[in-house]
């Protein structure tokens, strides 16, 4: 009996994930009611096994997931690292496998291993949206370089010769040499090509009739003098949307976030 559940669970959360991802790549979007369907068939299976087995730890394991998977979902939407509908899908996940057989952390492993299979998806994401959109990126590279490029590599290789000096003293040295001069070339070389392709590959303007809830715009939006939109708020809100729709605003510009549940 508790096999055929664990199996039942299993297969109702693998084919929510490929649909969810599947949604993802094409609109950039997951539907809440298919992550609504995912935590109650997680809850509701869960119970209806607690009741069975007369065991309450069935149960509260996976609320206990799922209040843990809420907090660190919200943590991620609203530092905008992962859109609603990804926190959403992580909570599904939490509510279907919080714990499985021989594994009463299963949830803690699986966090810890989309830590990092998430880091080289993303990375590899990112190299998929620089080759496909090679030249506007490598323009705006260029351009940005070529206005401050020799002071960077001046202010680069006066902090970096003394660190190669001080690092010759002994390995500490040379550790901590090497993480400065490390900083030093992520902060006026790596960060700035990073955001620039960001900025090209991410972003885009769209019509606001295409504007859908949970969307970052990337610039404040005012009517009649009043603040209606705050670029720092973690994403837009229908009522927010209903405002701009009757305005006269024509186009926004937003930032998209790489399809994310794949991963």
């Amino acid at each position: 009996m508790e096999q055929m559940i664990y199996f039942l669970l299993m297969t109702i959360g693998i084919i929510g994930l490929i649909i969810a991802s599947i949604s993802d790549i094409k609109t950039s979007e997951v539907p809440d009611w298919l992550n609504y369907s995912l935590i109650s068939s997680g809850i509701g299976i869960r119970a209806i096994m607690a009741l069975s087995e007369k065991e309450i730890e069935i149960l509260l394991f996976p609320l206990l997931g799922l209040a843990i998977a809420f907090s660190l979902g919200s943590l991620m939407y609203y530092t905008k690292q992962w859109g609603g509908g990804d926190a959403k899908t992580f909570m599904a996940v939490a509510a279907l496998f919080t714990t499985m057989p021989s594994q009463k952390f299963f949830l803690l492993d699986f966090t810890i291993n989309l830590l990092i299979v998430g880091a080289i998806y993303s990375i590899l994401f990112s190299v998929y949206l620089y080759i496909k959109n090679k030249e506007r990126v490598d323009y705006k590279l260029i351009e940005y370089f070529s206005r401050n490029l020799k002071e960077r590599i001046v202010i680069s290789v006066l902090a970096i010769i003394p660190l190669g000096i001080i690092s010759m003293i002994n390995t500490l040295y040379l550790i901590a040499s090497s993480a400065f001069a490390f900083l030093i070339v992520l902060y006026f070389f790596i960060l700035p090509a990073v955001k620039i392709g960001e900025r090209v590959s991410l972003h885009k303007t769209i019509p606001v009739k295409k504007i859908t809830e949970g969307d970052w715009i990337t610039k404040n939006i005012y009517l009649n003098n009043r603040l209606v939109y705050n670029k720092k708020s973690p994403g837009i809100t229908k009522e927010q949307i209903k405002e701009i729709l009757i305005s006269k605003i024509e186009r926004v510009n937003i930032r998209q976030g790489i399809p994310f549940i794949p991963s």
